[in-house]
């Protein structure tokens, strides 16, 4: 952490700060996300839910100082996920803020809980697919309606499964909920999902 500071923000009222000059493409922060269960993230200290994000139906927990990145439209920063590294986009001087646009960090929050959803889908898999379902989630299909997890689950593996292609994604409050919109087999499938306890789950499915 000697190469940033903590300083005031709008996350807990923190934000992350550069304590030198950093040329454009060069690594300013690195950070480990810790993978963490239902039980882990309910016995979170207050506050630090803000910190979870979720990434292929799996909860992750960002470290200090990397949690307190805030965002920017136009940022410092940009986060790369593979690496789990904050990027310098352009100079930093010392003192200014490090930030990022954290609407790509929802947009891959999306995507990879889409893919976790198609997986469970082409080999099909109850348990892994219940994992990405709420527990009071509605499938609505051929004018039935199915309602509760174990009903959209049965539902979703019986028959042709309801593959989303070429998903456009509308996000409505930022990222506590999403809705997309898709194609699936000739016929428009939308989704809704939202984050409950910490993870994307489908909320509502709607086959036209």
């Amino acid at each position: 952490m000697d190469d940033v500071r903590l300083g005031s923000g709008s996350l807990a009222g923190t934000g992350v700060y550069a304590a030198r000059d950093f040329a454009a493409g060069e690594v300013v922060l690195d950070f480990e996300l810790r993978a963490i269960d239902e039980s882990e993230y309910l016995a979170l200290p207050p506050g630090d839910d803000l910190f979870v994000h979720s990434y292929g139906g799996r909860r992750y927990l960002y470290p200090e100082p990397a949690r307190f990145v805030n965002h920017a439209d136009d940022p410092t920063c940009v986060q790369d996920f593979e690496t789990s590294r904050n990027v310098a986009l352009r100079p930093i001087a010392a003192g200014e803020p490090i930030t990022i646009d954290a609407r790509q960090e929802t947009a891959r929050e999306l995507d990879t809980f889409l893919d976790a959803y198609r997986a469970a889908l082409v080999e099909p898999s109850p348990d892994g697919l219940g994992g990405l379902v709420d527990r009071d989630a509605v499938l609505w299909r051929s004018g039935t309606a199915h309602r509760g997890r174990a009903a959209v689950v049965a539902a979703l593996l019986a028959g042709d499964p309801l593959l989303p292609a070429g998903p456009e994604w509308e996000v409505g409050t930022g990222r506590w909920e999403a809705l997309c919109s898709a194609g699936a087999g000739g016929r428009h499938l939308t989704l809704l999902l939202k984050i409950i306890e910490g993870n994307w789950q489908l909320r509502y499915l709607h086959l036209d």
